[in-house]
């Protein structure tokens, strides 16, 4: 029976001369990619006059959002996100559009182009 044990490591000296160590973010913590034009500027088109966004996404991923959420909170308009299992009936294209006075209710279904 083989056993797993971690591997030693060699003891570090106290001398720090010379030794530069580069830092990145990790992998999963890098900017948000963002929108391409034409998203972006439906998004402008939909939220004119608008100050706060209610963001919908249908599953169970909230990162497909991000780039949608950063866009509009680089607008200066309030956004909150919530996810939904289903919408009935179900959504035809991407994002929906719905209304209340100044608010938004964005649903985002990214399964659909």
């Amino acid at each position: 029976m083989k056993t797993h044990s971690m591997p030693e490591v060699p003891a570090q000296s106290d001398d720090m001369q010379g030794t530069f160590v580069n830092f990145a973010p990790a992998p999963d913590l890098q900017r948000i990619s963002p929108l391409d034009a034409e998203t972006a500027k439906m998004l402008d088109t939909h939220l004119r006059a608008i100050d706060t966004v209610r963001i919908r996404v249908l599953g169970d991923d909230r990162s497909v959002c991000e780039a949608v959420e950063a866009h509009i909170l680089s607008r200066g308009m309030g956004v909150e996100v919530s996810l939904s299992e289903q919408m009935i009936p179900p959504p035809r294209n991407r994002y929906v559009f719905r209304y209340d006075g100044r608010m938004a209710i964005l649903t985002i279904a990214p399964d659909l182009p």
